[in-house]
């Protein structure tokens, strides 16, 4: 009975300091709006630094707004109309 309990608070323990770090982790949050042929989305994205979180909100707002592989690396190489970044 004691072995259950200290194992159950063990684990408890653990997945309390995996969400823990995994929120403190993602301290960046970035918007980023494109403009492409004419359609205009924009995205939202988490990283630890500032380059990841615009590399992700910059392809999720592409990802909105083409329509192939082609498209999107187009897409991809365009400047943003928006750019918002906090930490």
């Amino acid at each position: 009975m004691a072995r259950t309990a200290i194992g159950l608070a063990i684990g408890i323990l653990f997945v309390t300091a995996v969400i823990w770090y995994a929120l403190d982790a993602t301290q960046v949050e970035c918007e980023i709006c494109v403009g492409y042929r004419g359609r205009s989305a924009c995205s939202l994205s988490r990283a630890a630094d500032i380059e990841t979180a615009e590399r992700q909100a910059h392809s999720g707002a592409c990802a909105q707004v083409t329509g192939g592989v082609t498209e999107t690396l187009e897409c991809d190489r365009i400047p943003a109309t928006v750019r918002r970044c906090n930490q």
